[in-house]
């Protein structure tokens, strides 16, 4: 019968020479055998201990998933509104960074708590379906804003100057019933997340090649 070929130890690399054909014998001698049996079962229980892990940060996932999907469904139109709106007027102030108050036209100091709004012309109170108009929409200093009730004439003045007179007129002649369904409400949140973030991204590219 052939002689079994050598093998090399997986603890020291010395090569030997097993006395029987099993694959399975990987060591010179049986000190160095135990050794490597000792090794092996370490490497299991870090196998192991990092499949627990995994497990468990799938699990945790799939939890945070399950809380925020039961988070949204409980959500009602008002909440969904409110954070449309939010997102709407996050944008119009990107959009308009760096360009003047619409109806006073200073460009006041930057401050803590941010020193422009998003100003609606007409405003959402009597015209609720002009809300997440851009058009009816500009960066407005927080005085003009909430101080002299929207600065209206002044804001129409400013509008004409940046976007023309008819688009203001479609504006101001704009009477019609708009209803906003939930699901209205979550794709305009999503979309002005999506067009800020991008607009983010953009002038921080050209920062940078500045």
């Amino acid at each position: 019968m052939r002689k079994p070929s050598r093998r090399k130890c997986k603890v020291c690399g010395e090569y030997f020479v097993p006395k029987f054909h099993d694959i399975r014998i990987r060591w010179c001698c049986p000190e160095h055998g135990a050794i490597l049996a000792m090794e092996e079962r370490e490497k299991e229980k870090v196998k192991a201990a990092a499949k627990r892990i995994k497990e468990r940060k799938e699990k945790e996932r799939a939890d945070r998933r399950d809380l925020k999907a039961r988070k949204v469904a409980l959500k009602t139109k008002p909440q969904w509104r409110s954070e449309a709106q939010t997102a709407f007027n996050r944008y119009v102030r990107l959009r308009d960074a760096g360009k003047p108050c619409i109806s006073c036209g200073r460009l006041p100091e930057q401050k803590f708590g941010g020193t422009m709004d998003c100003g609606h012309y007409r405003t959402r109170g009597a015209a609720a379906h002009l809300a997440f108009n851009l058009h009816n929409t500009a960066a407005q200093c927080v005085y003009c804003n909430r101080d002299r009730d929207g600065a209206q004439k002044a804001f129409e003045q400013g509008l004409i100057e940046r976007i023309g007179a008819e688009k203001v007129e479609v504006i101001n002649n704009d009477n019609s019933v708009r209803r906003f369904d939930i699901q209205y409400l979550q794709r305009i949140k999503s979309i002005f997340t999506r067009k800020a973030r991008a607009l983010e991204k953009r002038r921080a590219r050209q920062q940078e090649a500045a």
